[in-house]
């Protein structure tokens, strides 16, 4: 799929989401939550997990009432969110995940008991035309809600006063 198609799919598959508005952060947290029937923990990466090459992970323990996503931690709330909605763009995208190894599990201790049985979306798992889209969708994300903020701001773009 070409960047153009790419993005006029995420653009589509964003639309059906009928996000609320204006788009916050907390606010798609709290409608990803809705569309997944349970809570999203988002936490840093341990530098175990970073040191293993993962920027963002979303993962399930069976058992759990709650999903996770690990993010690279950063200073920039941006770069942040950035990771969040890549993650989010996974889910939308309704990726499968596939059981992890107790090796794998590790990474994460003591966030996680070594006996558990996890399910995690590794991106080694994943085409480069998935990790694309799911990139796509968390571009798309982010231009939602900075617009939206500039828009809450400063009122909606009308053009009025400016040379068009």
């Amino acid at each position: 799929m070409n960047y153009e198609a790419r993005t006029e799919r995420a653009r589509e598959l964003v639309s059906a989401l009928e996000l609320p508005r204006p788009l916050t952060a907390e606010k798609l947290h709290q409608h990803m939550e809705g569309l997944r029937g349970k809570a999203i923990v988002i936490r840093a990466a341990s530098p175990r997990l970073i040191e293993s090459g993962v920027c963002g992970l979303w993962i399930e323990v069976a058992g759990e009432e709650f999903e996770r996503i690990h993010h690279a931690p950063t200073d920039s709330v941006v770069h942040r969110q950035q990771f969040i909605n890549h993650e989010f763009g996974h889910m939308i995208l309704r990726h499968e995940k596939q059981l992890v190894s107790a090796e794998r599990i590790a990474l994460l201790t003591p966030l996680i008991p070594l006996d558990s049985i996890a399910y995690a979306l590794s991106r080694s798992n994943f085409t480069d035309e998935q990790e694309a889209l799911a990139e796509a969708i968390g571009d798309r994300l982010a231009l939602i809600m900075l617009r939206d903020n500039a828009d809450a701001a400063h009122g909606p773009r009308t053009g009025f006063g400016r040379v068009l």
